[in-house]
This record gives C-alpha cells, structure tokens and sequence, in this order.
C-alpha cells in the first residue's frame, strides 16, 4: 500500500484504489481490513493508496472530498468511481471486478483471490 504524501500521486500503469481516511474517524477504521483485503487480492491491477486527509488536504480539494471514508478509483486523471461509504468485502470485491472488466486495456485477465503476497500497513 503506498501511503500518499505531500500531496502528490506517482503514476503507472496501473488503476489507483485511494482510500481517503482520517485518524478519528471510525467507519476509516472499519473500512481499513477490506482495504488491505483487497489489495492482497488485487495488487496485480491496481495500486492502493492511502490517503489521510489531515496530511493531504491538497489532495482532498482536489477530489471534492467531503467525508471519509471516501474511496475513489482513478485511470490516469479519469475518475471510475467516487464514493463516500464503508463496503464489505463483497462489495468492494465485486466493484473493482467490474472496473477492471469495464477498461479497456484490461480485457483478458482473470481475477482470483491471491494469498500469496501480505503486507499490513496500520495507519492509526
């Protein structure tokens, strides 16, 4: 997971999952385990970037975000998907399937469940 900062995002060629969160915030703290979750299954296609807003408030106005935990899913500059909510494991499972079905240059992959690289980041 890269933990964003000074308000800048390096970019690739992957898909970017932010997950913009705040210390005191408990649904943020809900929300972490399926975060983590799913970059544990989804790191091939996408980069997970943690951002909290306290320390990047730049980056917050720049993507109008009013409340946290707000998850927001980037190709390039184009925004896929912006939302404030909590979602279950199913949920954000089935979300980032669909996004990466839905682009393009992403076509002929399939996706299954990857144990095999974990990394833990607590960010409170």
């Amino acid at each position: 997971m890269l933990i964003a900062e000074n308000n800048k995002i390096l970019w690739d060629k992957k898909l970017k999952i932010m997950n913009f969160y705040s210390d005191w915030c408990p649904p943020c703290h809900a929300f972490m385990p399926n975060f983590i979750a799913a970059e544990e299954t989804f790191w091939d296609y996408f980069d997970f970037i943690a951002v909290n807003v306290s320390n990047n408030m730049e980056l917050a106005w720049k993507f109008l975000v009013r409340w946290t935990p707000t998850v927001i899913i980037l190709d390039w500059d184009k925004i896929l998907f912006n939302q404030s909510w909590v979602p279950n494991w199913q949920e954000l499972k089935d979300l980032m399937i669909s996004i990466i079905w839905e682009t393009p240059k992403k076509k002929n992959i399939v996706v299954e469940e990857k144990k095999t690289r974990k990394k833990f980041f607590w960010l409170f």
